[in-house]
């Protein structure tokens, strides 16, 4: 089976830290320190010469020297061990990190450099550096017995130093192991780069984007650190611009860090110190850069290194304290990264650069740890952001898939039901036709067959009824089925009820009608008609057969002040008893009482809402004695 691109690539860079890791612990193992002894003077007034440096009460330390942000220089004195006869008559001095500005040698045993001591740092040239190296190097003579030589440390960043005095070909071992472990170091940070901003490319995360850009300066920043542009930039830039640059690239990983951090919690439920807390960390790193810009470079350097401390901690604790997202409440396309996976991760970046920040503080005595802190940090937060965003984008484009799977379902189903809605819309339609015309023909026959008038009733009764179920069938189709266009034209409402009462056998004597001498609406004729005749057919249908149903037209000004008129049609309850007032109006609404009566309960749900088309309003107003539905129309613009 073939390898795909990306196993090969994860299978390389695995060789390539296994690589770095080994060949680094080789050069450790048979690399040997010349120093026997280290010790500290600070220099308060920064004018001492050797002769006071000499003299002056030294302080022993191991390992790295932490003192912190001081304006004081520092004197480090070395005791060099005794190198025997036939081994290499000098000895190379690293010194790391690369970001100090200035180191001068005082050795008393090399004659050459008696009158004019040697200095080094990120403020000299890295040409002339007697030992072709990333770090700031010194070439010392080796002597049969044993020495010392005095540093003098000054510089705007922090105090942190690591000295070693190697012969030359431990030195070139290290040299080598260092090159090898510190390109891996940087082939990681890019791998990380490029993942997530190939998923960037893919979903335009503002997330991702915004981790790419903090990963590119963070990429810059640890080369520089690892003093790759002190060798790439020496024929562009003077030192001191090297210099400033590898500030403004300190204040914007911090800055950058900050943004991209604030960004991915935006996503959670925050408390509101928590986002008034970042936007004053992103302030004061604005600040930062602000006196940077107005040459202040230390201020802004122990400044950063402050809102780096302050901004672990309330990471962490805006972490602990933000709300979990749930899930029936996010948004169905964008997957949240667990609480849990978040305060884990800053948790471990705490416990990373505090090895760091304390020393660099002069809070804690600092270890060769502490100076990689920081590359520590670039790893180990780049690997595991890395892994935290590629796995929330991945879920995220699985969420997006299902969510468009489920609309591509959701269309399809809606398709199918509007094709069924729509072929049982002509059923009913070729059944309403079908029908209306056999019991045409029924009626006509039965006009000419020979029956005692009480079947005669019956007969014609079950037919208006069928015709009247039909006709509210079609009606209602065509309100809920098809686009409703409001024909309006000059209605008088005085001259139409008589003829409406006519189209009911049934109202020839059961009815009382009140009306003005004139009553004109502009509306829909027809659905005016519809609505009347359902309110009179309800009431006859429904209403008490030995008392009369009671029609009045009235004018009436509507609440929000508009003139109109009033059609109310009353009727006393009969066997089916009162309606409820909450369903009356709903689709296939029947008491219990009026099931013994043919009907479809849609009369008064097509009324009602063919009264909202017509700007009109249906309500039920009843009486102690009378069920009453009322239809306000508005009046025409000529008659009011």
């Amino acid at each position: 089976m073939t390898p795909t691109p990306r196993t090969l690539w994860r299978r390389f860079l695995a060789a390539w830290c296994l690589l770095a890791v080994c060949g680094g612990w080789s050069a450790s193992a048979h690399a040997q320190d010349r120093i026997l002894e280290r010790a500290y003077w600070t220099d308060v007034t920064g004018s001492a010469t050797l002769a006071q440096a000499q003299t002056a009460p030294y302080t022993p330390y191991t390992g790295v020297l932490s003192k912190g942000f001081s304006t004081h220089a520092q004197w480090i004195r070395l005791r060099i061990d005794a190198v025997p006869p036939g081994e290499p008559d000098t000895l190379v001095l690293r010194i790391r990190p690369v970001f100090l500005d200035a180191i001068t040698l005082f050795d008393p045993a090399d004659p050459a450099h008696a009158s004019t001591p040697r200095t080094a740092g990120d403020l000299s040239p890295w040409e002339p550096s007697e030992f072709e190296s990333l770090h700031h190097t010194f070439v010392i003579p080796a002597q049969p017995t044993p020495r010392d030589i005095w540093l003098r440390l000054s510089t705007t960043s922090t105090q942190l130093m690591h000295v070693e005095a190697l012969s030359p070909r431990d030195m070139l071992r290290k040299e080598h192991s260092l090159w090898l472990a510190y390109s891996a170091l940087l082939a990681l940070i890019l791998s990380f780069l490029v993942w997530v901003l190939l998923a960037w490319l893919r979903d335009r995360d503002p997330v991702n984007g915004t981790f790419v850009l903090r990963q590119t300066i963070l990429l810059l920043y640890t080369a520089s650190y690892l003093g790759y542009h002190r060798g790439l930039l020496s024929d562009a830039l003077s030192p001191s611009a090297q210099d400033l640059m590898y500030a403004w690239l300190v204040l914007l990983t911090t800055g950058s860090s900050i943004a991209f951090e604030y960004r991915l919690l935006r996503e959670y439920t925050l408390p509101r110190w928590g986002h008034w807390l970042m936007r004053g960390l992103l302030g004061t790193s604005a600040l930062a850069m602000g006196l940077l810009l107005l040459g202040e470079k230390g201020e802004a350097l122990r400044l950063n290194m402050a809102i780096n401390a302050i901004a672990l901690c309330a990471l962490l604790l805006i972490a602990s304290r933000m709300q979990a997202i749930d899930r029936s409440t996010a948004p169905p396309d964008r997957y949240h990264l667990p609480k849990a996976a978040l305060v884990g991760y800053y948790l471990a970046i705490v416990l990373v650069l505090a090895m760091t920040i304390m020393p660099s503080l002069g809070l804690l005595q600092g270890t060769l740890l502490s100076i990689y802190g920081v590359l520590l940090y670039g790893l180990i937060s780049g690997m595991l952001m890395t892994t935290l965003l590629i796995l929330r984008s991945r879920k995220t484009e699985q969420l997006r898939l299902d969510l468009a799977n489920r609309l591509f379902l959701s269309r399809e189903q809606l398709a199918q039901e509007a094709l069924r809605r729509k072929d049982q819309s002509q059923l009913l339609n070729m059944l309403m036709h079908e029908l209306k015309t056999p019991l045409s023909v029924i009626d006509m026959a039965l006009q000419g067959v020979k029956a005692d008038d009480k079947t005669q009733r019956y007969i014609a009764r079950a037919i208006d009824n069928m015709k009247s179920i039909l006709n509210r069938c079609i009606q209602t189709d065509r309100l809920v089925e098809r686009s409703f266009a409001v024909q309006r034209e000059a209605v008088d409402l005085v001259h139409a009820l008589p003829q409406w009462l006519q189209n009911h056998q049934q109202a020839a004597d059961r009815h009382i009608l009140r009306s003005p001498a004139h009553a004109v609406v502009e509306s829909d004729r027809q659905c005016i008609q519809i609505i009347a005749g359902n309110l009179i057919e309800n009431a006859l249908k429904y209403g008490d057969p030995q008392q009369p149903i009671e029609v009045s037209l009235e004018s009436q000004t509507h609440a929000d002040g508009r003139a109109g008129w009033c059609l109310k049609v009353c009727n006393p309850p009969g066997a089916a008893g009162w309606p409820d007032a909450d369903k009356l109006f709903a689709k296939y609404y029947r008491s219990p009482a009026a099931q013994r009566q043919s009907g479809t309960g849609l009369g008064l749900f097509l009324s009602h809402n063919l009264a909202q088309q017509l700007n009109a309003e249906l309500r039920y107003c009843p009486t102690p004695t009378q069920i009453c539905l009322a239809l306000w129309m508005p009046a025409s613009a000529s008659s009011s």
